[in-house]
């Protein structure tokens, strides 16, 4: 391999690596226009190596930050690491990890609290409704949704969205 081109494009990925993280495939993506496959997967290697580029560690703390922060749901975390090119194994130990330090609904509850603001939580069927859609459209999976739901919403109002009275 050239090594002009090797040091050229070890530089472009620094350069990237030093604004944000990238897996290796976005990584890839970003600096193939500047040589070809062989080159590319010798310096991601190498950035391996040097421990610059880790997909474990970015899936991880991208999961961490949207699940904590941006009040996003296991399942759209998940589609947004596949369009970065994380690999599907690597996504569901970091989503495990996550569950296992803060527990299933933890960050949903706190992102709904959050949600409600200085409404509250929802005191009506129509309100619940509303909130179930929009916590599923989040990645939320029913099951956590209707758990969390029960741990904010009072117990009357929940009875009465149950049995539809």
């Amino acid at each position: 391999m050239d090594d002009e081109l090797y040091i050229a494009l070890l530089k472009k990925a620094g350069a990237l690596l030093a604004r944000r993280a990238y897996s290796r495939g976005e990584l890839r993506d970003k600096i193939a226009r500047i040589a070809g496959n062989p080159q590319v997967e010798s310096v991601l290697d190498r950035l391996e190596q040097l421990n610059l580029l880790n997909d474990a560690d970015y899936a991880y703390n991208f999961a961490l930050y949207r699940i904590k922060q941006e009040g996003w749901g296991p399942a759209k975390v998940h589609d947004s690491l596949l369009r970065r090119h994380v690999v599907p194994a690597i996504i569901e130990q970091a989503l495990e990890r996550i569950r296992h330090e803060l527990g299933d609904e933890s960050a949903l509850v706190e992102y709904m609290r959050k949600h409600c603001g200085k409404q509250g939580p929802p005191a009506d069927p129509k309100n619940i409704r509303r909130l179930i859609l929009h916590l599923r459209r989040r990645g939320y999976d029913e099951n956590i949704i209707f758990s969390a739901l029960k741990r904010i919403v009072p117990a009357a109002v929940m009875r009465h969205f149950e049995t539809g009275e």
